[in-house]
C-alpha cells in the first residue's frame, strides 16, 4: 500500500476505533437517557474517554509522522504536529455533528454504535484528504463533506446550530 493509501485507512481505522469507542463509553448504563452527560459518567469510563482521545492523537501523530510528506504541510515537527492537530479536531468536530445528527434522526443505539465503528473515522479522513497534495483529492473531500453537511442538516430539521448546541450543553455543559 502506498503512503496514500497508508495514511488515509489508518486514519479511518484510528478514528473508528476511538470514537466507537467513545460512543459505548457515553452509552453505558444510560437507563432512558440517550447518553450520559460527563459529569454523571462513572470515574473509570470518565478515565477511559481521556485514555481514548489521547489514544486518539497518539496514534494519529505517529500516523502524520510516517506520512506527512504526502501532505501539502511542511514535512518538519510542526507540520507534522499541525496534520494530528487539524485531523485530530476537526475529525472529532465531525464526529460530534454525526452523533447530533443520528440522535436528531431518532436512530438506535445499536445503530449508533455500527455507525460509530465502522463510520466514526469518516470525518477524521475526510480532513486528512483535504490535507493531501493532489488538489483533486481535496476537492473531492470538500465536496464530500459538504454533501455530508447537507444530509445531516436535513436530518436536524434545518436547525444544525441548535440542535448540536443543545448536545453539547447536555454532554458538557450542565
Amino acid at each position: 500500500m502506498n503512503t496514500v493509501g497508508r495514511q488515509l485507512v489508518g486514519t479511518w481505522v484510528v478514528g473508528s476505533a476511538t470514537t466507537g469507542t467513545l460512543a459505548v463509553l457515553f452509552t453505558l448504563g444510560r437507563g432512558g437517557s440517550l447518553v450520559l452527560p460527563l459529569d454523571r459518567l462513572p470515574v473509570l469510563s470518565q478515565v477511559g474517554v481521556v485514555g481514548m482521545l489521547a489514544a486518539l492523537f497518539a496514534a494519529l501523530a505517529l500516523l502524520g509522522w510516517g506520512t506527512v510528506e504526502v501532505t501539502w504541510l511542511p514535512d518538519t515537527g510542526r507540520g507534522q504536529a499541525l496534520w494530528t492537530v487539524l485531523v485530530g479536531g476537526a475529525g472529532l468536530v465531525g464526529w460530534a455533528f454525526a452523533a447530533a445528527a443520528t440522535f436528531a434522526g431518532r436512530f438506535t443505539l445499536p445503530a449508533q454504535l455500527v455507525l460509530g465503528y465502522v463510520g466514526g473515522g469518516l470525518p477524521f479522513v475526510l480532513v486528512a484528504a483535504m490535507l493531501l497534495r493532489p488538489e483533486r483529492v481535496n476537492a473531492a473531500a470538500v465536496g464530500v463533506t459538504a454533501v455530508l453537511l447537507l444530509v445531516g442538516t436535513v436530518i436536524m430539521d434545518g436547525r444544525p446550530l441548535q440542535v448540536c448546541a443543545e448536545m453539547l450543553w447536555y454532554v458538557f455543559g450542565r
